[in-house]
């Protein structure tokens, strides 16, 4: 996967969401499209785990 932002990622998350939901695309785009998903999500649950351990440190006022 591409370096991308958190915003990005959701963004990319959307459309694929988007797709699906519409019935915008074929059967044999959709495996890509959910192991595209996969990877998306789990790039912002890691974006996520450290932001909130960040806060963590600073909220106890200690560094990273």
């Amino acid at each position: 996967m591409k370096k991308m932002t958190y915003a990005e990622a959701m963004n990319r998350l959307e459309e694929i969401v988007g797709k699906v939901q519409d019935g915008r695309i074929d059967i044999d785009e959709l495996a890509g499209l959910l192991k595209e998903a996969q990877e998306l999500v789990n790039f912002c649950r890691e974006k996520l785990y450290k932001v909130d351990e960040e806060i963590k440190a600073l909220s106890e006022g200690t560094e990273m």
